[in-house]
């Protein structure tokens, strides 16, 4: 590492504790141990004299930029599959485009929701997202450009049993039912936000007493 434990460990941020854990976990200097426990122990270095040509340094700026710079997307189109070594086969599969969460908010201007399964799609997207959100007593949305610690509610919905459960810290948590019974129905009008965006009128249900004292 740069021949030099000072300025590899300053320009990797490793702390004295991380040297320290590296060597005792069997890392020397020019081993092929290039992480341990998640960090680097080492980086590549270019050493530049007098035969360098500018073609050399035009090549190794190109393959910093192909290799590392350019989005998965077109390192992948520059890939030749069929010409890759059997070790290497697996790196095509590697830079296609993953999904790797899907995150809704029953709740408006509340914390998120994390999906782990499969979940149904509505005319207006995902199945509860923005289903409910909380008003004050003039019927407006109440957003966290006012109350910022709306972000510590966090809804967990449950859809076999029909329930979404909200959470609070150090508080006892709220459950109420995903579908509003017919005789709780309480038809609200009230504004999204007071802005040239979302200044539409909709109309909700009130979710009842018990909640509103929660909240």
């Amino acid at each position: 590492c740069f021949c030099n434990p000072g300025a590899c460990q300053w320009f990797l941020q490793l702390s004295n504790h991380d040297i320290r854990k590296q060597y005792e976990s069997g890392h020397i200097c020019s081993d092929y141990n290039d992480l341990i426990d998640g960090l680097p122990t080492g980086a590549v270095r270019l050493s530049f004299g007098y035969m360098t040509r500018k073609q050399d340094v035009d090549k190794i700026i190109s393959m910093i930029e192909e290799c590392y710079l350019a989005p998965p997307e077109v390192r992948l189109q520059r890939i030749d599959i069929e010409k890759l070594p059997k070790a290497l086969k697996h790196i095509p599969e590697k830079l296609k485009p993953q999904l790797k969460e899907i995150c809704i908010y029953p709740v408006k201007s509340c914390a998120a929701f994390k999906i782990t399964g499969s979940w149904p799609l509505t005319s207006t997207g995902f199945l509860h997202d923005r289903g409910w959100m909380i008003v004050n007593t003039a019927g407006m949305a109440i957003t966290q450009k006012h109350q910022t610690r709306l972000c510590l509610i966090r809804p967990v919905i449950n859809r076999h049993k029909g329930t979404m459960e909200l959470t609070f810290p150090k508080m006892k948590s709220m459950r109420i039912d995903l579908d509003v019974p017919s005789q709780k129905i309480d038809i609200i009008n009230t504004s999204l936000c007071q802005s040239k965006v979302c200044d539409d009128l909709v109309s909700g249900f009130d979710c009842g007493d018990e909640v509103s004292t929660w909240l």
